[in-house]
């Protein structure tokens, strides 16, 4: 018997369901049926789960509405961080320009107390060399530029042209051992030759012991060397110091220009006495 409820379990269902239907359908269709016996049950026994899909739809809903929102929120960050990246970029372009207009203006207006014929020229290049402290200017003999020139900037003496192109020159700059500037303290009129070291950095060197100079006196260009104009910085005296022997003192100098932070400058024809290739 069981062997059979089992093997027609399917067709059995089947039948009871509709023995079922026709026991709730033909009281109807007769007028007698009042009640639904089995009606309540069945929508007693639903409500949670119809509660259940309900609130499964809304919070389906309610994610999916979220979702949307938030890939709403992550395309306009994105362009937003796009547009800070732009903005970012110009400002950068924009304070470059106010800059370099700044550096022009100071270096036009630092230009009309200079000889008549100086240049006005860009820094191009940098020495790689550890021994010759030099950079390349993007003016040359095209543009008027010969060796033995000063070279300038409004904050004080940067070199001198060691070498000529058609278009370009090569400066040897005042921090290089090979260099030297006439100078004198412009308190107390001491004078020396500024120059680069291997050691300490610039010092001024044949400052006799008997001269009157101290530590924060300001340097100036004497103009007794032909090269550079007289009373142009270039720099103060950092370190002091008379030996116990020897005719000079140890003046060391810290420098009014920082070569490596120099980007335009103007190169300086003092006449006659420049040198000739």
């Amino acid at each position: 018997m069981i062997s059979f409820f089992r093997r027609n379990q399917v067709l059995l269902s089947a039948f009871l369901s509709v023995l079922f239907s026709l026991y709730i359908i033909a009281p109807a269709a007769k007028g007698r049926l009042r009640a639904d016996p089995i009606g309540p049950l069945l929508m007693a026994l639903m409500r949670p789960l119809q509660a259940g899909i309900r609130a499964t739809i809304l919070e389906t809903k309610r994610v999916y509405e979220g979702y949307v929102a938030l890939r709403s929120v992550s395309t306009e960050n994105e362009k937003l961080k796009a547009r800070i990246v732009e903005l970012e970029a110009e400002t950068s372009r924009l304070l470059e320009v106010e800059s370099t207009d700044r550096r022009l203006r100071e270096l036009m207006e630092f230009r009309s107390g200079l000889p008549p014929g100086s240049i006005t020229a860009s820094v191009i290049g940098n020495s790689a060399s550890t021994w010759f402290h030099s950079f390349i200017l993007d003016k040359g003999k095209a543009d008027g530029v010969e060796k033995g020139m000063a070279v300038v900037s409004p904050l004080g003496v940067v070199g001198q042209v060691v070498s000529v192109t058609s278009k370009n020159a090569k400066v040897l700059l005042i921090t290089d051992p090979h260099s030297g500037v006439d100078a004198m303290a412009q308190r107390s009129r001491a004078r020396g030759i500024v120059a680069g070291s291997l050691e300490n950095g610039p010092i001024m060197k044949y400052v006799k012991r008997s001269e009157d100079i101290q530590e924060g006196d300001r340097l100036i260009t004497s103009g007794l060397d032909g090269i550079f104009p007289k009373g142009l910085l270039v720099g103060s005296a950092s370190t002091v110091r008379k030996k116990s022997f020897g005719l000079f003192q140890y003046v060391e100098v810290a420098l009014a220009v920082d070569p490596s932070r120099t980007e335009e400058v103007m190169v300086v024809n003092t006449g006659p006495a420049q040198a000739k290739d």
